[in-house]
């Protein structure tokens, strides 16, 4: 009986193995033609595979998520490919920069800093994901140094390299617009303000249009007087015109700034994502 036992165990458990594998083979197909969310409702339930076919489970659990974008979760299931998976170099990875494009820069410097390999290239982009982390952080100067040390004969992250450091030199060399100053010269000369912020359309229409109300109400002062319904009238719109002038010249200048900010991190991002791609797919 118990001989019966033994082999009815471990046939079900090579059975179990078999369907674990056939879905496996069902979901690598799912992922290649794109049919991430079959893939996911697939891997929802995890007790049909066995305690190895676990780390490809994640994998693909995590691959399917990073597809639609669902980054966090994607992240989850990355972190739990063990080491020794085929999966686990690759999941890594991507769960740092997952955590990077999201903002959590401690928690992507921690997923790199576990990470510890023997090859030169993955050794090398694992310095280069976390410079790129420390330009998105503010920390320029580390970063900077940080690159120096990236192996240049390595050809999938000599040009992104590259990249980077242009970036850190044009930020160097950027000189942010003071909102203050773009106020003050609003204030002195309407529409100047937003000229100096590089929109001088708006600039020019804003000082035609300031000016130009500012002297009809004039006119109708001097002709009128002062409690004319005409000179209230003109004077309350040039009042408005020279007020949301000088708030629009402020606001002009936080704009432009967060716009440069902006296209700066989405060009980082897209920098550390393409090493990523050409040295795991």
């Amino acid at each position: 009986m118990r001989l019966v036992a033994i082999i009815i165990l471990v046939l079900s458990g090579f059975l179990g193995f078999s369907q674990g594998k056939s879905e496996l083979l069902f979901v690598e197909h799912l992922l290649n033609k794109g049919n991430y969310k079959e893939c996911i409702f697939v891997l929802k339930d995890t007790a049909k595979f066995s305690k190895t076919q676990l780390d490809s489970v994640n994998y693909f659990k995590g691959w399917a998520d990073y597809s639609l974008k669902n980054l966090e979760e994607a992240t989850q299931s990355f972190l739990k490919v063990r080491p020794g998976s085929s999966f686990y170099s690759k999941s890594k990875f991507f769960a740092g920069y997952n955590q990077t494009f999201l903002g959590k820069y401690s928690e992507a410097r921690r997923i790199y800093q576990q990470l510890s390999f023997d090859d030169m290239p993955r050794t090398s982009l694992i310095i280069f994901e976390t410079g790129g982390i420390n330009m998105l952080d503010g920390e320029w100067q580390t970063a900077k140094k940080q690159l120096e040390k990236v192996d240049l004969e390595i050809a999938f992250l000599n040009q992104q390299v590259a990249v980077l450091k242009q970036i850190i030199k044009d930020h160097e060399n950027h000189r942010a617009k003071s909102a203050i100053l773009a106020g003050i010269m609003s204030g002195i000369i309407p529409g100047s303000g937003k000229i100096y912020t590089g929109r001088t359309g708006e600039g020019i229409a804003s000082m035609i249009a300031t000016t130009g109300f500012g002297l009809i109400t004039w006119e109708n002062y001097h002709k009128l007087g002062a409690g004319n319904l005409k000179t209230l009238f003109f004077g309350g719109i040039f009042l408005a015109s020279y007020v949301s002038n000088i708030y629009g010249s402020v606001i002009s200048v936080r704009i432009t700034e967060q716009n440069y900010a902006d296209v700066q991190r989405n060009q980082i991002l897209f920098q550390l994502h393409i090493p990523l791609r050409n040295f795991f797919d």
